[in-house]
């Protein structure tokens, strides 16, 4: 008898608990919360894969509400403000390294395009390298265009992008120095070629 009520009365309490227990609103707020502030601190750019994670823990914790599992939706959430914390921390600090690259490629790489376009200015014409010295102009034109959208992209605040353009026109301008090279070497021997013969 003793056993049956025993069994009975922790049955009843058992019941109690389950009924007493409650989605974790606070958490899961407090989740999402965190979550929107890392967005807008751009997590989801400059540190995707802990906000990717923050995220994917969120939704591990709505789903467990879902099933009534309320205790493991309650950690789920703590867990993914932490995440959502970690994302917009390193967001930031991620989005300041980037743009101080940004800055730097382009500032480099506008001094040596400024050196490169004085360079083909004083390349003489009609001396052999014509196309050559067309092609380059377009080129520089080209690397113009790319250095011209990275200041675009870092005032706006896409450093990504700013590096990436920055990135492309510092490329275009190694290959042009290259071909500056070969350029003139053409024009040296056109000049070589078409000396006089008495300064032979």
């Amino acid at each position: 008898m003793r056993s049956v009520l025993t069994f009975g009365l922790v049955a009843m309490l058992a019941l109690a608990i389950v009924s007493c227990a409650q989605p974790p609103e606070e958490e899961l707020k407090a989740a999402e919360e965190a979550l929107a502030k890392a967005q807008s601190a751009g997590a989801d750019v400059y540190a995707t894969e802990v906000y990717r994670s923050a995220k994917n823990t969120l939704d591990d914790a709505k789903s467990k509400v879902e099933k009534n599992d309320y205790e493991s939706a309650k950690s789920s959430a703590i867990r993914a403000k932490e995440l959502a914390d970690q994302a917009r921390s390193q967001a930031e600090t991620n989005k300041a390294k980037t743009r101080d690259e940004a800055q730097a490629v382009i500032n480099s790489t506008s001094s040596g395009l400024a050196d490169a376009r004085s360079a083909l200015n004083a390349a003489p014409q009609g001396k052999g390298a014509d196309e050559d010295l067309d092609q380059l102009r377009s080129d520089l034109a080209q690397a113009d265009a790319s250095i011209s959208d990275a200041r675009s992209n870092l005032t706006s605040g896409k450093f990504k992008e700013a590096v990436a353009s920055a990135r492309s026109a510092e490329s275009k301008l190694g290959q042009f120095e290259g071909a500056v090279q070969t350029a003139m070497q053409k024009i040296e021997d056109w000049k070589e070629k078409n000396k006089a013969w008495y300064l032979r």
